[in-house]
């Protein structure tokens, strides 16, 4: 627990993002840290479908293959009309046990002399004021930092009246299950498609070992108050999965990017992970996304740290900035305006599609041969695919 009220740096928030900026600011040593979250990152079920890819994933810092749950090799494409393709990538993914990871990289920070708080809820963050962030939480609580971190999430949106990202325009609703009595090959992921299956979205079926699974659907932010996405969740098990017994249900939210891009940064306060939309627009994945940022997030802060002077300040949140946007951001920009032209696309395109593709090999089965098979067939598809030529 935290011993006084006054840190060189806050992070609010011990998910991925969080967690990825505390290991780099223990490299440096010499600055005071606190870790803020409402719940210890480890206590209670992760609210995530727990798929990494593993380039993005090794990339994100060390790990520990203790997190890793299963490799996965093979995505399987379940198209509207129930045709299917399978699609083996050679540098494949992970399902990965997320609260083993964050407990053990918290303790990692708490080992590196960080002060955590794991029973306080921020409930806000002041505008810089004698060049320290006020951060106070339900319980009453106020700590100081020239510096915070904001990993806190989608929907806390801290301090939304200052030029900064907040509340991100295409929040997706998503409402999955882990279930049991249900066996699956463990290296393969299955993704369904279709407006009745999850509109605006698709469905997913990630093994989790032990003849239990994660089946979720997250649904298009355009058919909210339209469609119930429990229902729907309902539907699918009942029709795909009879057998299964459901232990649990979650439900989330997914950040997938502004429609005016504002900055992450602002001097004494930087936003990452989920609370900065770094979610893929297309996959809704954001845990390598997360991670990434986070660290890019800590280099920042430790480099803020150093300097009082504003204009020094705000060319250290450029530099994350501009770090981000060549990480993933561009093409994460790219995904959102190929995400809003598949909208048009008709379930007849993919069924259509996966007839056509289902007459290649699997194991040849290449991005460019999907390509060059789409492209004279299906037009009204790669139109959509145009923002990432």
């Amino acid at each position: 627990m935290p011993h006084k009220t006054s840190y060189d740096i806050i992070i609010i928030g011990a998910g991925p993002a969080g967690l990825s900026a505390g290991r780099e600011l223990i490299k440096g040593g010499q600055h005071e840290v606190l870790l803020l979250d409402k719940t210890a990152p480890w206590d209670h079920p992760i609210q995530c479908a727990e798929g990494v890819g593993r380039l993005g994933f090794n990339e994100a810092g060390p790990i520990n293959q203790s997190w890793i749950r299963h490799k996965i090799k093979t995505a399987i494409f379940h198209a509207p009309g129930g045709a299917t393709i399978s699609y083996t990538d050679k540098n494949g993914g992970y399902i990965i046990d997320r609260a083993l990871m964050q407990r053990d990289i918290a303790q990692e920070l708490m080992r590196g002399a960080v002060a955590t708080d794991f029973s306080s809820r921020v409930i806000s963050v002041s505008p810089l004021c004698n060049g320290v962030r006020t951060v106070t939480t339900a319980e009453g609580k106020c700590f100081t930092a020239p510096v915070v971190i904001d990993a806190s999430g989608p929907t806390n949106c801290f301090c939304k009246d200052e030029p900064v990202a907040s509340k991100p325009a295409d929040l997706e609703p998503a409402y999955f299950a882990w279930v049991e009595g249900f066996e699956m090959t463990p290296d393969r992921i299955h993704i369904f498609a279709g407006q009745k299956i999850a509109p605006g979205g698709y469905a997913w079926v990630f093994p989790r070992g032990d003849g239990g699974a994660n089946i979720g659907i997250v649904m298009g932010r355009a058919y909210i108050g339209k469609v119930n996405l429990r229902t729907l969740l309902d539907e699918f098990l009942a029709s795909q999965f009879p057998s299964i017994r459901v232990m649990k249900r979650f439900a989330g939210s997914i950040p997938c990017g502004c429609k005016r891009p504002l900055p992450i940064g602002i001097p004494g306060l930087l936003k990452t992970g989920d609370a900065a939309s770094t979610v893929n627009p297309i996959s809704r994945a954001g845990i390598t996304e997360a991670m990434l940022c986070g660290r890019l997030a800590g280099e920042a802060a430790l480099a803020m740290a150093q300097q009082c002077d504003t204009k020094q300040q705000i060319a250290c949140i450029r530099q994350y900035e501009r770090q981000w946007l060549k990480m993933r951001g561009k093409q994460h920009r790219k995904l959102a305006k190929v995400k809003n032209s598949l909208r048009a696309i008709p379930d007849s395109d993919y069924d259509s599609g996966a007839g056509a593709l289902g007459a290649i090999d699997p194991q040849n089965m290449t991005m460019s041969k999907i390509f060059r098979a789409s492209m004279s067939r299906f037009p009204r598809l790669v139109w959509a695919m145009r923002h990432l030529m």
